[in-house]
Protein backbone atom coordinates (compact mmCIF):
# COMPACT_ATOMS: atom_id res chain seq x y z
CA UNK A 1 0.00 0.00 0.00
CA UNK A 2 1.62 3.27 -1.04
CA UNK A 3 1.98 6.06 1.52
CA UNK A 4 1.01 9.70 1.11
CA UNK A 5 2.46 11.49 -1.86
CA UNK A 6 5.56 13.37 -0.80
CA UNK A 7 6.03 16.86 -2.14
CA UNK A 8 9.51 17.16 -3.52
CA UNK A 9 9.67 20.79 -2.43
CA UNK A 10 9.89 21.37 1.35
CA UNK A 11 8.53 24.90 0.90
CA UNK A 12 5.30 23.53 -0.53
CA UNK A 13 4.95 21.11 2.38
CA UNK A 14 5.53 23.96 4.80
CA UNK A 15 2.95 26.17 3.08
CA UNK A 16 0.39 23.36 3.05
CA UNK A 17 1.02 22.70 6.75
CA UNK A 18 0.68 26.38 7.65
CA UNK A 19 -2.53 26.62 5.64
CA UNK A 20 -3.92 23.57 7.47
CA UNK A 21 -2.97 25.02 10.88
CA UNK A 22 -4.51 28.39 9.99
CA UNK A 23 -7.75 26.78 8.87
CA UNK A 24 -7.94 24.70 12.05
CA UNK A 25 -7.25 27.79 14.19
CA UNK A 26 -9.98 29.82 12.49
CA UNK A 27 -12.50 27.00 12.82
CA UNK A 28 -11.64 26.52 16.50
CA UNK A 29 -11.97 30.25 17.21
CA UNK A 30 -15.30 30.41 15.38
CA UNK A 31 -16.63 27.39 17.29
CA UNK A 32 -15.47 28.83 20.63
CA UNK A 33 -17.11 32.19 19.89
CA UNK A 34 -20.37 30.52 18.88
CA UNK A 35 -20.32 28.34 22.00
CA UNK A 36 -19.73 31.37 24.24
CA UNK A 37 -22.63 33.23 22.62
CA UNK A 38 -24.95 30.25 22.96
CA UNK A 39 -23.95 29.70 26.57
CA UNK A 40 -24.50 33.38 27.36
CA UNK A 41 -27.90 33.33 25.67
CA UNK A 42 -28.81 30.19 27.59
CA UNK A 43 -27.88 31.78 30.91
CA UNK A 44 -29.76 34.96 30.01
CA UNK A 45 -32.83 32.89 29.24
CA UNK A 46 -32.52 30.74 32.37
CA UNK A 47 -31.86 33.69 34.69
CA UNK A 48 -33.96 36.55 33.32
CA UNK A 49 -33.76 38.67 36.49
CA UNK A 50 -29.97 38.80 36.28
CA UNK A 51 -29.97 39.61 32.57
CA UNK A 52 -32.46 42.41 33.30
CA UNK A 53 -30.07 43.86 35.84
CA UNK A 54 -27.23 43.65 33.36
CA UNK A 55 -29.22 45.37 30.63
CA UNK A 56 -30.24 48.11 33.09
CA UNK A 57 -26.56 48.64 33.92
CA UNK A 58 -25.66 48.85 30.24
CA UNK A 59 -28.47 51.33 29.58
CA UNK A 60 -27.36 53.41 32.57
CA UNK A 61 -23.76 53.40 31.33
CA UNK A 62 -24.82 54.46 27.83
CA UNK A 63 -26.98 57.40 28.99
CA UNK A 64 -24.01 59.72 29.35
CA UNK A 65 -22.09 61.32 32.13
CA UNK A 66 -23.53 61.31 35.66
CA UNK A 67 -25.27 64.49 36.70
CA UNK A 68 -24.16 66.35 39.84
CA UNK A 69 -26.60 66.39 42.75
CA UNK A 70 -29.12 69.21 42.84
CA UNK A 71 -28.06 70.28 46.36
CA UNK A 72 -24.54 70.21 47.74
CA UNK A 73 -24.00 68.01 50.82
CA UNK A 74 -24.42 69.87 54.09
CA UNK A 75 -21.24 70.43 56.08
CA UNK A 76 -21.10 69.59 59.79
CA UNK A 77 -19.15 71.07 62.68
CA UNK A 78 -18.22 67.62 64.03
CA UNK A 79 -14.67 66.33 63.65
CA UNK A 80 -14.07 63.54 61.16
CA UNK A 81 -14.38 60.01 62.52
CA UNK A 82 -11.55 57.56 62.03
CA UNK A 83 -11.58 53.82 62.49
CA UNK A 84 -8.59 51.60 63.12
CA UNK A 85 -8.27 47.88 62.75
CA UNK A 86 -7.19 47.44 66.39
CA UNK A 87 -9.52 45.66 68.77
Amino acid sequence: MPGPIEDPDPAQRRERGLRRVGTTTRRTATAATAAALLLGAGYAHALPSISGLASDAVEHALRGHPQPPANAPASTAQPAQTTTGAS
